[in-house]
């Protein structure tokens, strides 16, 4: 048991001895790394909320369907059973 415990002790000073080594970055980049990831995460919702819908409105206007009617269509079926022709068999081969 005593070899086990000093394994413990030398991954812990292995750790210390690490985080001692590790340089730490400086506060200027660490701002510009946090403002990097806050505008990407700011791109992603503008993404996400606007620019999908403004393609189902381009697509409706070039008669296209939108894709937001087609899942409110799609969850309005009873007992949440989808209208899909497709049944998979156990060959691996659809219907």
């Amino acid at each position: 048991m005593a070899s086990a415990d000093s394994n413990n002790n030398s991954f812990k000073k292995l750790g210390e001895i690490e985080t001692k080594q590790a340089p730490h970055p400086s506060p200027q980049t660490e701002r510009n790394v946090m403002g990097t990831a806050r505008n990407i995460g700011f791109l992603g919702n503008v993404i996400e909320l606007y620019f999908s819908k403004a393609l189902g409105m381009i697509s409706s206007l070039f008669g296209g369907t939108d894709i937001s009617q087609m899942s409110e269509d799609s969850q309005s079926l009873p007992n949440g059973n989808f209208d899909n022709d497709n049944t998979v068999e156990p060959g691996g081969r659809a219907n």
